[in-house]
């Protein structure tokens, strides 16, 4: 049984999403529920809620993250907080899975320090699933993953390698494809014109017996059409990416909500039902829960600040579906039969 370690401090809001995700998932999965927060307000709390009592266990941590600290020195800054103390229980139970809605940059700080790191992985990797035209593997998935969303600002093209076997892995297990497309984001076709990080790693995945199958670079605007099934960039510009793809997905919902306002477009949008429930359904995040951070040797999901208790059974329901396909050891596998392939060292 895995357990699922779930921090409820990410806010008053989120706090009470997480928790009653937590008292969902003690009685509708087969998975053992730790909840790290204050344990007064917990306890206070799961009185209203039904709950296994038995699957869901409290654990306290309650110092508050201060704001605009340095993600490196969060550990001294709040060492009891509930990111910190969760890490630590999952550090100790190799069946453990986090998740939280927290600072990402804190998640990850902690996390690097805290969690064992995959051999040949010095950087993690946050990836998001995001909806394409094109579809993939047997289940017909219309997702693909974009990696990396914010773990890693400033990458090295060694960097980069290794989140491509990574992602790889993981589209491949999740996903069921059998030889995943990767693909380098850039700002156009010609490796020319890519900034150097990006010209070394395409030359070194050229032509080269991979577990995946390497397509080339691609433009911003062709990521959607669904040629890959993992673009892989650096934390900077994956983070950019995604929040713009959210942002569109925003706007065309609150254009489609405008145009039901309007009754001469409302006839219109009604014969369009079907097609924009779809659409909605695709890209309403908290349909997949969160952010896998690869690279590490437990599951850790970052979900959004604003996650509702969707979101959060969504995370746990992930973490437990790589947990139960073996994702990590996949990730690790592909790491060192790439970096093989590839001749490189693997880093210090």
């Amino acid at each position: 049984m895995s357990t699922i370690v779930i921090d409820t401090c990410a806010g008053e809001d989120q706090g009470r999403e997480a928790l009653a995700a937590a008292a969902i998932a003690s009685l509708d999965l087969d998975v053992q529920m730790v909840v790290v927060g204050d344990e007064d307000e917990i306890t206070s709390a799961l009185d209203g809620l039904a709950h296994d009592a038995e699957r869901l266990r409290v654990v306290h941590a309650a110092d508050p993250l201060p704001e605009n600290v340095d993600p490196r020195d969060i550990r001294q800054a709040a060492p009891r907080s509930s990111i910190a103390v969760g890490l630590e229980l999952t550090a100790r139970d190799p069946d453990a899975i986090f998740v939280s809605a927290g600072q990402p940059a804190a998640i990850v700080s902690l996390a690097l320090q805290t969690l064992g790191r995959l051999p040949g992985v010095d950087r993690a990797a946050l990836a998001a699933v995001y909806p394409t035209l094109r579809h993939r593997g047997p289940n017909d998935d219309p997702f693909a993953l974009l990696l990396d969303v914010g773990a890693t600002i400033e990458c090295t093209s060694e960097h980069l390698l290794r989140f491509a076997a990574m992602g790889a892995a993981y589209a491949s297990k999740i996903s069921s494809v059998e030889r995943p497309r990767v693909g380098l984001l850039a700002n156009g076709n010609n490796p020319a014109n890519a900034p150097l990080r990006v010209r070394e790693a395409h030359h070194s995945l050229r032509g080269r017996d991979l577990p995946f199958e390497y397509i080339g670079l691609m433009r911003g605007d062709q990521v959607t059409h669904g040629e890959a099934d993992v673009i892989v960039t650096d934390g900077f510009s994956g983070d950019v990416l995604v929040r713009t793809l959210e942002g569109v997905a925003a706007t065309a919902d609150a254009l489609i909500r405008r145009a039901e306002a309007r009754f001469k477009w409302r006839l219109g949008v009604q014969m369009l039902g079907g097609g924009i429930a779809k659409l909605r359904e695709f890209t309403d995040w908290e349909n997949y829960g969160g952010a896998p951070l690869l690279g590490l040797d437990r599951p850790v999901i970052v979900t959004q600040a604003n996650s509702g208790s969707r979101a959060f059974v969504n995370a746990i329901r992930l973490g437990a579906k790589m947990q139960r396909l073996g994702v990590i050891s996949a990730v690790a596998e592909a790491v060192m039969t790439s970096t093989a392939a590839l001749g490189e060292e693997e880093p210090s």
